[in-house]
């Protein structure tokens, strides 16, 4: 064999050695490609189908029966709000009349 058919063989060979490294790199790209996809179709489906509890729990009427059912609680009357109105004092800063936030701090209490 001559020096430059020698040559060229060691450098197809080469070639070769990377192109299948490169084949082979590709094809576990797109597995994981694949994989990812059907991972995202997944979740898709997951958050379609909890929009939907979502929204089947939140329905007013399904709430107000609950609401009815297991809180003793009733609406507010007209005369009730009116009451609220008279108690404040309107000379008074309205901010002092609203009960103040219990934060709980390092400091001893003033």
């Amino acid at each position: 064999m001559s020096r430059s058919t020698s040559l060229f063989f060691v450098l197809s060979l080469i070639l070769g050695c990377i192109l299948f490294k490169v084949k082979h790199e590709v094809v576990e790209i797109e597995q994981k490609i694949s994989k990812t996809t059907q991972q995202i179709r997944r979740e898709k489906e997951s958050i379609h189908i909890l929009r939907a509890e979502w929204s089947h729990l939140n329905e007013p009427q399904r709430l107000k029966n609950l609401a009815q059912k297991f809180l003793d609680i009733t609406p507010m009357k007209t005369n009730q709000i009116l009451a609220v109105s008279r108690d404040l004092d309107l000379k008074d800063d309205f901010a002092r009349t609203l009960p103040r936030p219990h934060l709980a701090t390092m400091k001893a209490d003033e």
